[in-house]
């Protein structure tokens, strides 16, 4: 069971649920914590929180982009319209008469196809004289973490990670997946040990 208070959510290892109020907002709010990102059409659809290289505090406005094949694309970007990170992600829903003796649990999960912090130095996808930032791969996984909420994926989250960025997930809680000799001994989880822990990193979204 999983209840918001306080704007964080919390998981345990069973179905989850939502408690979702409706705060009454004029435009688009200033932070994306109350905003059901699903709902929102494509542009600008609120700030998060980050912080510079030096601690000190900052918003990235959060760009939407739909693709035709139902893919989602979040970037970070300045108010001068630089993008400093992006992710796009795909909602799997499992079909309702999935095997249950197989999977105990919901499989359905949103899979994370790229997750990019162009800021970050000595990364492969750093793009030089860009100001550096932090939390940007946090942020962007919330993101990821929230649309998984709201489409009933439970919370789950899945990504094949590069070799280089491994520490980083599992600094996070993600598990590598069991693949046996022929799977991708690359692919993570999120386990539901880890959901709440991720949704209140560096002050959630």
């Amino acid at each position: 069971m999983k209840v918001q208070n306080n704007n964080l959510i919390r998981y345990n290892t069973g179905f989850t649920a939502r408690a979702v109020s409706q705060p009454a907002f004029k435009g688009i709010p200033k932070t994306i914590t109350h905003c059901n990102i699903g709902s929102m059409p494509e542009g600008i659809i609120g700030k998060v929180k980050v912080a510079k290289k030096n601690g000190e505090e900052a918003y990235l406005n959060v760009m939407k982009l739909l693709g035709v094949s139902g893919d989602e694309t979040y970037q970070l970007r300045t108010d001068r319209g630089g993008i400093i990170g992006e992710i796009e992600l795909r909602i799997k829903k499992a079909p309702q008469d999935y095997d249950r003796l197989e999977f105990p649990e919901d499989p359905s999960h949103v899979f994370v196809q790229y997750l990019r912090n162009y800021s970050k130095k000595g990364t492969p996808f750093h793009i030089e004289g860009l100001e550096e930032y932090k939390d940007i791969g946090t942020r962007l996984l919330q993101i990821a973490q929230r649309r998984s909420d709201e489409t009933r994926c439970c919370g789950n989250i899945k990504l094949i990670s590069k070799n280089e960025s491994m520490p980083f997930y599992e600094k996070l809680g993600f598990k590598k997946e069991e693949s046996g000799p022929w799977g991708n001994p690359n692919k993570y989880y999120l386990p539901p040990e880890a959901k709440e822990p991720l949704s209140r990193l560096s002050g959630g979204l």
